[in-house]
């Protein structure tokens, strides 16, 4: 899930995977709140995108998400997910 200004700055990126206190739920706490961060600071979206494509970690492989059938980390997940719905919206106001 992600949220956006009026103008469609890219603010908040949150993604929850894995049970409350698991380390995959901490992994993903962890990669979502630096985003948010980043964003916050200034970064345009496109840097994680740059950065975290074609990451390859565990968990990887088929999704149940119908845009994104395949992804090889969760970062990589991620970065598809915003190049796929902010391709057109990488830079802060």
């Amino acid at each position: 899930m992600t949220a956006a200004t009026a103008s469609g700055a890219l603010t908040h990126v949150d993604l929850r995977v894995g049970k409350h206190g698991s380390t995959l739920a901490g992994l993903t706490d962890a990669l979502y709140t630096a985003i948010t961060t980043g964003l916050h600071g200034g970064a345009p979206a496109a840097v994680f995108v740059d950065e975290l494509r074609h990451t390859r970690y565990v968990p990887a492989g088929t999704t149940k998400d119908p845009d994104l059938p395949h992804a090889t980390s969760l970062g990589d997940y991620l970065a598809q997910h915003l190049h796929l719905n902010h391709s057109q919206r990488t830079e802060r106001p």
